[in-house]
């Protein structure tokens, strides 16, 4: 199990999560529904990495490349 702690503010409105300084050159990163729905369940409980599909995993691991979340074991 592993939590995500977001690195960076951001504004989750309308269905969607907003992440200033994660995207492309620095932008405004606006994820959509189903990537959205991912990052409120990483941030607010601990995930079972292992678990989500490949895709779900390589979205995390970009995000934590980017410097939008840090990984720490889940206690």
């Amino acid at each position: 199990m592993v939590r995500f702690i977001p690195e960076l503010p951001y504004l989750d409105q309308a269905g969607h999560v907003y992440v200033p300084l994660a995207g492309d050159d620095r932008s405004c990163l606006k994820l959509n529904r189903h990537a959205s729905q991912l990052w409120r369940d990483a941030v607010s409980a601990p995930v079972d990495h292992d678990g989500l599909p490949e895709a779900d995993r390589a979205f995390l691991a970009r995000l934590v490349e980017r410097g939008a979340l840090r990984t720490e074991a889940a206690r």
